[in-house]
């Protein structure tokens, strides 16, 4: 992934993920959008590479430190959990041999946030009626 398409590529879909979470916390969009796009990316065939493996690690980051909330091993507040979270993405990223740069970590955090509003505790009920 050294080539300049692909870096280009990795950037937009950084930028563009740091977007609709901001615009999705702000309100401004709602869940149906961010389903919309998921369905979208769900079906572009990424199969292999270091950014499938970072959301990967970010998804069973996010389950492992929500279990140890639960447990009582760490504390409630955001920070320690998103803390958490990306210090055993660094660890499961070097032990696959991956490089984890400042590009990888920006990766990563935006990978955990999508994966903690996908939890079942963040999603919307729907409204009466419906």
């Amino acid at each position: 992934m050294t080539d300049p398409v692909s870096i280009i590529a990795l950037c937009l879909a950084l930028i563009t993920a740091g977007v609709l979470i901001l615009l999705f916390k702000k309100r401004i969009i709602d869940e149906k959008a961010i389903e919309g796009v998921g369905q979208v990316l769900d079906g572009i065939p990424i199969s292999e590479g270091p950014f499938v493996m970072i959301r990967e690690y970010a998804k069973i980051a996010v389950h492992a430190v929500e279990q140890l909330v639960k447990n009582g091993k760490i504390d409630r507040d955001d920070e320690t959990r998103k803390n958490e979270a990306m210090a055993m993405v660094e660890t499961a990223a070097k032990v696959d041999g991956l490089t984890f740069g400042e590009a990888e970590k920006e990766t990563a955090s935006i990978c955990i946030e999508a994966e903690v509003q996908d939890l079942p505790r963040n999603q919307l009920k729907p409204p009466d009626g419906e």
